[in-house]
């Protein structure tokens, strides 16, 4: 074993077409870009959901959320994850989230000697309903994280966290507190202006961090996003509740736009400023961190895989990548299951019995649907699709929903209040 440190930063919502380093021009990410200049940007990673408990909890497991269970945020982990692998190893761990549907109650400081989560003390904003707190949104961490850093690293470590205030609704306390500009990249809920304040305080401070502790020749450092967002691709009628006008409702497709996430790794054992085309996997993560630790993975249940000997040649071919979202958050919406090659989307609605098909090379952003086509001339293609979908649907490890009645309502409340559902 190679005894190495792990920073993981996840950020929420973020696309990776609105990040320099992957082309975006209207705005400048010099950290990020600082990070993938010296390390293997992926140019084409997928979640394996829509949603960020579900989305995390395979990234953490390396599974899928047959495996895992989290199908719902009613649910929690059931699957080891790597804080609780690098633990056995004699790792210190750290988890510093902003997103509530991450925290303990949902399984996610298994394996963490130190976890910080959104309380009311901590967050930005919280919820309310029949005058009982039931929700604290948004948890100011970052400087926590960069003190326990400093206290921490001459321990060999494995830290992550998870950035909520580029999510949807977080510019309400960003612009209240003038951390941005009214009316400055202010499109899509100030999408681009968050993003930027994320680059500056975030990774400017975190990079620093790394400069000042000499922390780049034995620390793995990896930045990637949950999941994609809408931004107009596919319209639909607007989500009630909302304090903010939008015709796109979010969590709610498996389009690329909502499940292609950015995946940025930095390790001195990988060639800096590769860019590694074709497409991989979210649930990859684990299994590629495992490998360059030289940890045994005989034992472990991934779905995923190492991406180290695709590093090696610059590009991935012939995975498969499944993603789901079962649990309905808005009245017209179905249980949702997709399995993407390098070329074609196929996306099964269980609720309706809709079915998609997409060319992904003609038609990246799936507009035109071709299932009617397939159905008459890849007969056959189609039904194995349909299989490995239903091996994520129908081999459960445990009942994924573990919550009491009482608190299902509490969590439906405040996905409601959020602007999840209806």
């Amino acid at each position: 074993m190679k005894k190495r440190n792990i920073v993981l930063i996840s950020v929420d919502e973020v696309r990776p077409d609105h990040l320099s380093c992957y082309g975006y021009e209207r705005l400048q990410t010099p950290n990020i870009d600082r990070v993938a200049k010296g390390g293997v940007l992926f140019e084409t990673c997928i979640s394996a959901a829509c949603i960020t408990p579900l989305s995390m909890a395979s990234v953490l497991c390396g599974a899928y959320p047959n495996k895992h269970t989290v199908r719902d945020p009613f649910s929690r982990i059931q699957s080891k994850t790597i804080a609780e692998t690098l633990k056995e190893y004699g790792y210190k761990t750290a988890g510093f989230v902003g997103n509530g549907l991450l925290g303990a109650r949902h399984g996610f400081a298994a394996g963490f000697d130190d976890f910080d989560e959104p309380t009311k003390d901590a967050s930005w904003g919280s919820w309310f309903a029949e005058r009982k707190e039931l929700f604290y949104e948004g948890n100011w961490w970052v400087d926590r994280m960069l003190e326990w850093l400093k206290k921490n690293h001459s321990s060999t470590f494995f830290v992550w966290g998870h950035y909520f205030e580029t999510h949807e609704g977080a510019e309400q306390a960003l612009l209240r507190d003038r951390f941005i500009k009214k009316g400055e990249l202010s499109e899509f809920s100030y999408k681009d202006a968050k993003i930027k304040y994320m680059d500056e305080k975030l990774f400017g401070g975190l990079l620093k961090a790394f400069d000042d502790l000499k922390l780049w020749e034995d620390t793995i450092l990896i930045i990637m996003g949950d999941h994609g967002t809408n931004l107009g691709e596919h319209p639909a009628k607007p989500v009630p509740h909302r304090s903010y006008n939008l015709i796109y409702p979010q969590h709610t497709t498996l389009y690329d736009v909502d499940l292609r996430v950015a995946l940025i790794i930095r390790d001195k054992s990988l060639p800096g400023g590769r860019r590694v085309k074709g497409m991989v996997r979210s649930v990859d993560v684990v299994p590629t961190l495992l490998d360059l630790l030289e940890i045994p993975k005989n034992k472990m249940n991934f779905d995923g895989a190492t991406l180290v000997p695709i590093i090696a040649e610059a590009k991935a071919e012939g995975l498969g990548a499944y993603a789901e979202m079962l649990y309905p958050l808005v009245e017209r919406m179905g249980s949702l299951q997709a399995f993407r090659t390098d070329k074609f989307k196929f996306i099964r609605d269980l609720t309706k019995g809709v079915e998609e098909f997409y060319s992904l090379l003609d038609d990246p952003l799936e507009q035109n649907n071709l299932i009617e086509e397939v159905r008459e001339s890849k007969k056959q293609e189609l039904e194995d699709i349909r299989k490995k979908l239903n091996v994520h649907l129908f081999e459960l490890k445990g009942k994924g929903a573990a919550f009491s009645e009482k608190e299902k309502e509490e969590i439906e409340e405040r996905l409601r209040r959020l602007g999840y559902m209806e």
